[in-house]
């Protein structure tokens, strides 16, 4: 009776440590389960704090503000990225008027040398004309001081042609009026000379130049009487060219057809044509 009495009580005890042992055990797992859970929960909240996100009671995802923070970084980049273009853009806009401006300089500039050296040129065309005007003007001062009146008596064949020549010169410097008087001397002094028909043609050759039509005709056919006249042709030429500047064309042609049949090989024939073609 006292041994199952304590076999009962030895049970009872190994009972209750059993007991006391899994509620221990029971609740030392759950403060575990617990403690697990609240780690894994850490290291999830941490993974998610590196990746932005959170996530609520109901498991949905939400931006962290570090998301926002990111966004709102990556519109300051992309704000700074258009500055930095438009500013790109600017600054080759500029370059590109800068390089413009030069050119336009440098075109510019090309003109205005262009246009000193047109001046040049003008000026020196113009100090040329001054000089060839300086020339006629003193040649003709040279041949109005140069002209002679033909002594009374008869001049020396010797002397003729000093003044024929000096008369010519006369006539060559457009002096005209001064080459008649002079011409006309040496025909007064003597008009058997060899150069006297010539005296007598470049008189006509005086008033043609004048426009003294009638007179030249007088002068031209007076060349024609003086017998072996070299200036012949040439006096029957200007006949019909002074009929022809009259407005007298039939007698114009008939003092040209006279040309054709007195000299025939005279090369002022080729003249003829064009003349008539032309008045």
């Amino acid at each position: 009776m006292q041994r199952n009495s304590l076999f009962i009580i030895f049970l009872i005890f190994i009972l209750s440590s059993y007991f006391f042992t899994n509620c221990a055990g029971t609740k030392k797992n759950d403060d575990t389960l617990t403690e697990s859970k609240d780690s894994e929960k850490k290291d999830l909240d941490d993974i998610e704090a590196l990746l932005g996100i959170s996530s609520d009671d109901s498991g949905q995802a939400k931006k962290a503000p570090a998301q926002e923070n990111g966004e709102q970084l990556n519109l300051l980049e992309t704000d700074e990225m258009a500055a930095q273009k438009n500013n790109s853009m600017a600054a080759a806009a500029a370059q590109q008027e800068n390089q413009n401006a030069s050119k336009y300089e440098k075109q510019i500039s090309d003109l205005k040398k262009q246009v000193r050296q047109k001046d040049q040129t003008i000026t020196n065309l113009e100090n040329q004309v001054a000089i060839k005007e300086t020339e006629i003007q003193d040649l003709e001062n040279k041949t109005k001081n140069n002209s002679f009146t033909a002594p009374a008596g008869v001049i020396a064949p010797e002397d003729y042609k000093d003044y024929y020549n000096g008369a010519r010169a006369s006539f060559e410097a457009r002096n005209y009026q001064a080459a008649i008087e002079q011409f006309e001397a040496l025909l007064a002094s003597s008009s058997t000379n060899s150069l006297a028909d010539n005296a007598q043609y470049w008189i006509g050759e005086s008033h043609f130049a004048l426009r003294q039509y009638d007179a030249a005709i007088i002068d031209f056919e007076k060349v024609l009487t003086f017998p072996n006249s070299n200036k012949k042709a040439d006096a029957q030429f200007k006949l019909g060219f002074c009929y022809l500047l009259k407005k007298e064309k039939s007698k114009a042609i008939e003092e040209f057809d006279r040309l054709k049949a007195d000299y025939p090989n005279s090369k002022l024939n080729t003249r003829v044509d064009r003349l008539l073609a032309k008045y």
